[in-house]
């Protein structure tokens, strides 16, 4: 009965309102100003497919009811699962749990969950993103020279059991493999352990990794935020750059985690690590952001502000606005964190689906992501010098143009639009008004967004 209920109202959401109960009138609401976006030329450059996630789809947590997410997944766009925080399968830990084991021998592996979560993985159709490392109650990092050399030949091991098949593995064409989790935070490299310790483990284990899998992406290190905002965190970056640099080991991504309700933050991020790479000669090193959401930092547990920002519209159009700015930045995947709550007393987690899978606005916002993707061509646009709102705009091969819209702010906001093809044929709506996406008509030449929503517009063909 459930798996039936969740079809007919994931039907209802790609519907996007083609029933009369999904239509609503459109409401001018003056606002502020009315602003003008005006719609460019092409810019030369790709929308990307930031369309990731960390976990899933198999169900998180222990309550009895929580969610398969492999039809929900499928339906918002997701397309690459990062193998992160599943609390057991795929970490290391759990893999090769005795160190002091024969690393070259298939007796030494426990692969029985870790293959079953694999395999949902792929059999939904979806890219595993391969983090090697611990979630965060499994954390064991090598602490010995000869603990570390045992890790660097199970890593290759464990390695080519999923992307070669060996041991009954299952094979699988993959990326990318990001070495460790946030090795900048104590919880997952405890002191006293030192960071010339991790710097290290990933000199030798990227070295090895490339050596063993040539067509691998081989990167990491999934820093926290205080690597950008703090001043120890940045001496972090450059002596890890700097290290990985002298051992001459490969980084052919750097990856970064970002909890924040600035938008702008991930454009500052994506500005300082680029600018550090560059300096130390890793200008062909791309950017990964494969941790990413709201922050409730000192929020009480189940507030209305903590509620607002991972269930509500407010959430929706933060992170939306957090895509586009890495669209902006140049960023080549994102895993936002994360898929699931790990139950339904816990709304206020990082899922953008509760336990049962029901989406929050947050996984509807996503879908809309998913469906700008499908107009690549990126276009220029202009709002005027103050960022009151977030716009991409982008092209299909076809002529048409789509606009998606965030207004982060807590006031509506009247907009119209000017070049190309300026009528829109399509106008979907994330807010807080609906937990549902609104697909709304549009009969005036100026349209309004509500405070704390999305808006996605197709314009139609030129001519």
């Amino acid at each position: 009965m459930f798996r039936l209920s969740l079809i007919i109202f994931w039907l209802l959401v790609v519907l996007a309102g083609d029933s009369p109960g999904q239509t609503e009138s459109m409401v001018f609401s003056p606002g502020r100003q009315v602003l003008v976006i005006k719609v460019g030329n092409a810019e030369g450059k790709t929308i990307q497919p930031l369309l990731g996630i960390n976990a899933g789809p198999l169900p998180a947590g222990r309550w009895p009811g929580n969610a398969e997410l492999t039809d929900a997944y499928q339906t918002i766009g997701v397309n690459l699962i990062r193998t992160h925080d599943f609390y057991g399968p795929l970490d290391m830990a759990v893999m090769y749990p005795d160190r002091g084991r024969d690393p070259a021998s298939k007796d030494s592996y426990d692969f029985s969950g870790s293959d079953r979560t694999w395999q949902s993985i792929v059999k939904g159709g979806f890219e595993p993103y391969f983090r090697l490392g611990d979630s965060w109650n499994n954390v064991r990092p090598p602490v010995t020279p000869q603990e570390r050399s045992s890790w660097v030949r199970a890593a290759v091991e464990v390695v080519r059991h999923y992307h070669c098949g060996q041991w009954q593995g299952y094979k699988t064409d993959f990326r990318f493999v990001e070495i460790w989790n946030e090795p900048d935070h104590p919880r997952f490299w405890p002191r006293p352990l030192t960071p010339a310790l991790y710097f290290q483990l990933y000199v030798e284990t990227a070295t090895a990794l490339k050596q063993t899998f040539p067509d691998l992406s081989i990167g990491g290190p999934g820093l926290t935020q205080a690597a950008l905002f703090l001043s120890h965190g940045k001496k972090w970056v450059h002596d890890f750059l700097l290290y990985v640099k002298q051992g001459r080991a490969p980084l052919d991504f750097f990856s970064w985690h970002l909890y924040s309700n600035h938008p702008q933050d991930w454009i500052n991020g994506a500005r300082f690590y680029r600018s550090e790479l560059d300096s130390l000669g890793f200008t062909s090193t791309a950017l990964h952001v494969t941790e990413w959401h709201t922050s409730t930092r000192g929020l009480p547990d189940r507030s209305e502000e903590a509620l607002a920002l991972r269930t509500g519209g407010k959430a929706a159009a933060i992170l939306t606005a957090a895509w586009i700015a890495m669209q902006e930045m140049g960023i080549a995947v994102s895993t936002i964190y994360r898929g699931t709550d790990p139950a339904m007393e816990a709304p206020e987690f990082y899922g953008i689906f509760y336990a049962d899978g029901t989406p929050k606005r947050t996984a509807l916002a996503f879908s809309l992501w998913a469906r700008m993707t499908k107009f690549p061509e990126k276009l220029r646009v202009d709002c005027g010098p103050e960022k009151i709102i977030w716009i991409l705009a982008g092209r299909n091969k076809a002529g048409e143009v789509a606009l998606l819209i965030a207004n982060t702010t807590a006031e509506s906001v009247s907009y119209t639009i000017t070049g190309g093809p300026a009528w829109p044929e399509t106008l979907l709506q994330v807010s807080q008004a609906s937990d549902r996406i609104q697909s709304l008509p549009v009969k005036e030449k100026t349209i309004s967004l509500p405070a704390e929503a999305v808006h996605f517009l197709i314009l139609g063909r030129p001519g």
